[in-house]
């Protein structure tokens, strides 16, 4: 793969991370990741330390390089201890080329009570028009069995609650794993402030979301306009 190719990412990665900061749904911890096309490497943020702190303040060249075994190949610091969510993500999941974990509260909180979050915004609905997978332990993700267990609940879908952890949202580009864990953080506190009214929210149904996905933009604007909210 050219080094450019490379480069491109761990600037998308940094700009993940930059995002996910300025949103709330990240601090010190948390971590994404995104695979080089074609092989089984892995560019990941590094684990939290006198360093490497808010990550809104990390660069391309502080990601390191890791192997599906969650060896590390290349950079400074050590990988994340959870870097087994990622590797399994890839190793169950051909069609996974990034994989983001964070723990934002809302829909950590819905996960942690076991409240689905249900589809009832137009334009991120169709994210959990399947319910969300929940992996009921709170366990750090830190050897490959664990890792196992997590990809095997996530199955086909996009994102998943670790219930009293946080969440894993997975996609076939970074910028789209990213999207996917805001949505899931829009849905859960749109779900937590009509259950906080005492009503009972409209399920929007399969129609409408089809409709809504026809007319609407892709996910490129979506992540310009984010990228403009960080200032990026």
């Amino acid at each position: 793969m050219a080094r450019a190719e490379e480069r491109e990412l761990r600037q998308q990665l940094a700009e993940s991370c930059q995002v996910l900061a300025r949103l709330g749904l990240v601090d010190y911890m948390g971590h994404p990741s995104v695979r080089l096309p074609g092989t089984d490497r892995v560019l990941i943020k590094p684990q939290h330390s006198l360093r490497i702190r808010s990550q809104d303040r990390l660069t391309p060249d502080d990601f390191v390089l890791i192997d599906l075994d969650g060896n590390l190949l290349e950079g400074a610091d050590p990988p994340p201890g959870e870097r087994f969510i990622h590797t399994a993500m890839y190793r169950q999941r051909p069609d996974v080329q990034a994989v983001v974990h964070t723990h934002q509260p809302m829909a950590t909180v819905m996960g942690a009570a076991g409240v689905p979050i249900l589809p009832i915004l137009h334009v991120e609905g169709a994210l959990v028009a399947e319910p969300v997978p929940l992996w009921p332990c709170a366990k750090l993700v830190t050897d490959a069995q664990l890792g196992r267990e997590l990809a095997d609940t996530l199955g086909s879908h996009s994102v998943c609650h670790l219930q009293g952890h946080g969440i894993v949202s997975v996609g076939p580009t970074l910028p789209e794993a990213t999207l996917d864990a805001i949505w899931l953080e829009r849905l859960a506190e749109a779900n937590w402030r009509v259950r906080a009214m005492g009503a009972s929210p409209r399920v929007i149904p399969a129609e409408e979301l089809h409709q809504r996905q026809a007319h609407g933009v892709g996910w490129e604007v979506r992540w310009a306009y984010y990228r403009e909210q960080a200032g990026l």
